[in-house]
């Protein structure tokens, strides 16, 4: 546990006050209110702004500022579309808590555009039915009024001189005149630190932000241990995204960095004070080995066809563990991760099952004695028919990644490698940079139609699907040669089936055709007894390092 004597304590009481809204305007156009490079990234949306306005204009509260008073260097300032161009501050007031309010009243407020429209806070007023609303249209109501005219008294007044209903509507210009009254004079209670360090900063700045939109663990990871403007995790997530396997999400990489780094950091408010200097490198490094030996060794080539999460977060330890290079061992890693899918027992990713895994990777003799007791762990496979996830079940189900049991039957077409004629044969089924923010990978939803033969109707089942590379069209992917046409688990008795949708047909004939394959192509990939069983080598070692125990 952390000396609680080493918490850095503050020398000065916070100074209470309020700001009128107009005030934290002129704070922002004079460049003094700034944003820390530590701050986590934008998460309101159109919403939150509205909500916030509709607030103040009621009168309701909207939560306190946490500010802290320091040096600020001249720099470019950004509150979403505004720029300022800020000189140095030597008491500028830094937005500890707060970022999201504040930026959607500046950026509401003090945007230029004469018509401020489709973004998250192009935020205008409708003056006849009193309500917020967001321009995505090209006409604007004329009962409409932009909120960047309420920000001073002056400018709303030459707004109103030149509106339309400035004559004939003498309610509507009252009501515009209350409102912008409203909104210029409402106060926000704020607290002032002065004179912290830029640790103790950090620390106030991770536990005021355990209310509202809920901060990622990523990013509370980097505004604790990140330099200035500095993002060690992104910048590794980018850096993994040369191996084609698709963009992972930062979380996921903090998940894998506990696993490796040992003890595994528990929750947000209990981070440890100090993590390995080489934290990143390892995980990276260690992640990085995974990753290969998933695409190559488990023929799973893109991260959004991973049925589970856990064995990247189980590697990442593993591979940390043992670094050496092994053709032996990244085949039972393979193998692990086949029958754990098969399972359904790589489904658990929790904490405490990541924690029991990286246990017995860690006390293990070598790492196929590691490997080769989690293989067994998962029990017999002799009859893997009957597990949950066998692909035989979705030859008659409709197919939609959102379960594991799609996937793994998508990557055995995938692993027959498609082809089509002439120089292409890379697959290209999804984009691999597009990120996967849900941990079940749910977000991908349904197979896309392209992916689907042209003889189906409105029921569209596993035994539908053919594997095409981008591009190739259903008409060419039943003119191809033969042995195109095998590649896609087709033939020319199929071919005339589909040709004339005879649909009963085409998938009796292909049923025979894919079934046969998915058996060879599981058993391959669990492996029997003789497969999984650690060399005569590494059982030696660990009966030495035995006795020698002993």
């Amino acid at each position: 546990m952390p000396d609680s004597n080493s918490q850095p304590i503050l020398s000065h009481r916070p100074e209470a006050r309020g700001f009128r809204v107009e005030q934290l305007l002129q704070e922002a156009k004079l460049g003094r209110l700034r944003i820390p490079s530590f701050q986590r990234p934008l998460r309101w949306r159109s919403k939150n702004v509205i909500d916030l306005f509709d607030s103040i204009r009621r009168g309701f509260p909207v939560g306190e500022l946490l500010l802290s008073r320091a040096h600020a260097k001249a720099m470019p300032v950004h509150f979403g579309p505004v720029a300022i161009d800020a000189p140095e501050q030597h008491a500028a007031l830094w937005v500890v808590d707060g970022q999201q309010r504040v930026t959607a009243m500046v950026a509401a407020l003090m945007r230029e555009e004469k018509t401020p429209r489709r973004d998250y806070w192009a935020t205008w007023y409708d003056l006849e039915n009193e309500s917020f609303e967001v321009l995505t249209k090209k006409d604007v109501d004329p009962a409409w009024i932009p909120m960047n005219v309420l920000s001073d008294s002056v400018k709303q007044l030459k707004w109103i001189r030149d509106w339309v209903y400035a004559e004939e509507r003498e309610d509507l210009v009252n009501r515009a005149l209350e409102l912008g009254k409203a909104i210029r004079e409402y106060e926000i209670p704020a607290y002032i630190v002065e004179g912290v360090e830029e640790k103790a900063l950090r620390l106030i700045f991770t536990r005021v932000n355990t209310g509202g939109i809920e901060m990622r663990e990523s990013e509370i990871f980097e505004a604790l241990y990140g330099q200035e403007g500095d993002k060690p995790i992104r910048s590794a997530v980018a850096r993994l995204g040369d191996l084609g396997f698709g963009t992972l999400d930062e979380d996921l990489f903090l998940r894998c960095l506990r696993a490796t780094c040992n003890p595994m950091l528990k929750d947000h408010v209990n981070l440890q004070d100090e993590l390995p200097e080489n934290a990143i490198h390892r995980t990276e490094a260690a992640l990085r080995r995974a990753i290969q030996t998933i695409t190559t060794w488990a023929g799973m080539p893109i991260f959004k066809l991973m049925p589970y999460r856990l064995p990247l977060y189980a590697l990442s330890a593993f591979y940390d563990q043992f670094p050496g290079e092994s053709t032996k061992v990244d085949r039972l890693v393979a193998k692990w991760i086949w029958r754990g899918a098969m399972s359904g027992d790589h489904e658990n990713s929790s904490d405490a099952r990541v924690a029991e895994i990286v246990s017995r990777v860690r006390s293990a003799e070598s790492a196929e004695i590691a490997i080769t007791e989690l293989i067994n762990s998962l029990g017999d496979f002799s009859t893997w028919q009957d597990r949950p996830n066998s692909p035989l079940n979705k030859l008659d189900q409709k197919i939609s990644l959102k379960s594991a049991a799609a996937k793994i039957f998508i990557l055995s077409l995938v692993s027959a490698n498609p082809r089509r004629m002439g120089p292409e044969t890379q697959i290209e089924l999804f984009d691999t940079d597009e990120t996967n923010d849900s941990d079940d990978a749910s977000n991908l939803g349904e197979i896309d139609d392209r992916i689907y033969m042209p003889v189906v109707g409105n029921e569209k089942l596993g035994l539908d699907i053919v594997i095409r590379l981008r591009g190739m069209n259903p008409s060419r992917a039943i003119t191809s040669d033969e042995y195109v046409l095998s590649s896609l688990f087709l033939n020319q008795t199929l071919v005339q089936h589909a040709s004339f949708a005879n649909i009963d047909e085409f998938r009796e004939t292909r049923r025979t055709l894919i079934s046969d394959y998915l058996q060879n192509f599981v058993a391959d990939r669990i492996g029997d007894k003789t497969d999984i069983r650690p060399s005569i080598n590494s059982i030696a070692t660990s009966a030495v390092a035995d006795s020698r125990g002993r």
